[in-house]
């Protein structure tokens, strides 16, 4: 398993989410931490992932997460080096990081919406707003 971590210095919107590795990768996931509260979020999970196949994961616009300024977006990829894969050329083979199909990389492709404060908050309220008319039943 390998990880990556990114964090902003303002607010952002994620949009899409696209992992990428080789012939061994097998799983993907996307959190968020928070280090102001300790909490760790997951926003996505790929199972059974094959290199054979590479999707953009999309969030509709009104759920997207939102990461406040400092939360840091925590990437982990998994990768099964067995004769358990089909996959797998050869589980005897000790695997290097490279951009070879035969090597193995840690990779996504994150697209953002960079906010500022306001337009953070702003989001934030309608969600809130959204999400209580909802529970009322006046939706």
């Amino acid at each position: 398993m390998t990880q990556g971590f990114h964090s902003f210095d303002h607010p952002v919107r994620i949009d899409s989410f696209q992992p990428h590795g080789h012939l061994r990768m097998n799983a993907a996931s996307l959190e968020v931490f928070y280090p102001e509260t300790g909490r760790t979020e997951q926003i996505s999970q790929i199972s059974n992932w094959s290199a054979t196949w590479h999707h953009s994961h999309l969030y509709e616009e009104d759920v997207a997460p939102l990461l406040p300024t400092g939360a840091v977006l925590v990437i982990k990829q998994w990768y099964d080096n067995t004769a358990n894969n089909p996959n797998n050329p050869d589980p005897d083979q000790w695997v290097v990081g490279g951009s070879r199909t035969g090597d193995e990389m840690s990779h996504a492709w994150i697209a953002v919406t960079h906010l500022d404060d306001e337009g953070y908050e702003n989001i934030v309220a309608d969600r809130r707003e959204k999400e209580e008319r909802s529970l009322a039943g006046n939706d």
